[in-house]
């Protein structure tokens, strides 16, 4: 079937096979101008033809995919679009086999210079990598492989912002819990509590809905996240009696549309309760691992399967935070 174009939505897109090729071509032109798309068809052509004259020497038509021609195979989600879209006037159009690590780590400090290197991780490296990789799957393409910053790296970047990152989180605790619930509202209270005493995340939390309870069993569904599948989470009964008396309320058993519309009025119960401001996800999940390890001595391997956990090094790396270390190793060592 020779190359023909055609329309898809208000864009041109081209199918078929070119002369000599034995390979089926299915993708956008990426113009909504019908000139400027069989011009682009005619140049597809061209290269088919040359590749067929030239044989094994010929570069192949991959070779000459740009990254904004492979983005559009991939399925970004709505943060890692965000990003893409801050490196896209760099990268688009280069083409994939000349995008080196190199590349991909220095694009990070020029587009974030002030920014922490986990920034540059986060919103450079990753999403790039990802459209790259999904390429390599989808149309042969080379793969990339970039080497995450060293941690000499990151302190030099840290003294050049004037500011730590990876800054050690304070976990949530019984005492903290009580008197941010003295002057959170019930639905703030209940959120707090849930987080606590399951793990759960916030994103995860605001979007609980009536059905997904089942106060008679103690429990309620929780939605995937982070690849993890969907799973029913046991409720203590503190927890239960506060799901109970909660009209729902924006659809959801928390009140709450997202996890941004939390943080204001997160912090004014801190304020309000003169205490600590302990971010949701260190009160919630990083609380619940500290209480269930440090503080009650809970079998890892039980702590990380019931707050979902992929294991119980990640459990243990980043989400259990020692306490009164000192003073826990003298007595450990102290002869009675």
């Amino acid at each position: 079937m020779p190359l023909k174009i055609y329309k898809r939505g208000r864009k041109w897109w081209v199918r078929g096979r070119a002369d000599g090729e034995q390979s089926y071509i299915n993708r956008s032109l990426r113009t909504f101008d019908e000139v400027v798309a069989r011009a682009k068809v005619a140049e597809i052509e061209g290269k088919a033809r040359k590749r067929a004259i030239l044989g094994p020497d010929a570069p192949s038509e991959t070779d000459e995919l740009t990254f904004a021609d492979v983005s559009v195979f991939y399925n970004a989600k709505p943060a890692e679009a965000k990003f893409l879209l801050k490196v896209w006037p760099e990268i688009e159009h280069i083409r994939v086999k000349d995008i080196t690590p190199k590349f991909v780590r220095d694009l990070g400090k020029k587009l974030y210079p002030m920014a922490a290197c986990d920034t540059w991780r986060r919103q450079v490296v990753v999403p790039i990598c990802a459209v790259i990789n999904n390429a390599h799957l989808e149309k042969g393409t080379p793969p990339i492989n970039v080497k995450g910053y060293s941690t000499i790296e990151r302190q030099r970047q840290d003294e050049k912002r004037g500011k730590l990152s990876r800054v050690k989180k304070t976990p949530g605790s019984w005492e903290w819990l009580d008197k941010f619930r003295l002057e959170a509202n019930s639905y703030m209270g209940a959120l707090a509590l849930f987080m606590f005493t399951t793990g759960a995340r916030i994103g995860q939390s605001v979007l609980i809905e009536t059905e997904d309870l089942d106060l008679r069993n103690s429990r309620l569904w929780l939605s995937p996240s982070k690849g993890h599948p969907g799973q029913w989470v046991d409720l203590i009964p503190e927890m239960i009696v506060d799901l109970a008396n909660l009209t729902p309320r924006n659809c959801r058993v928390f009140g709450y549309t997202s996890r941004h519309s939390v943080y204001g009025p997160w912090q004014t119960a801190c304020e309000r309760a003169g205490i600590e401001y302990i971010a949701p996800h260190a009160a919630g999940r990083h609380g619940f691992g500290t209480e269930t390890i440090v503080r009650q001595g809970v079998n890892p391997v039980d702590a990380a399967k019931a707050g979902r956990w992929s294991s119980p090094r990640v459990l243990l790396d980043t989400y259990a935070h020692s306490e009164n270390t000192k003073t826990k190793i003298v007595e450990a060592f102290t002869r009675r």
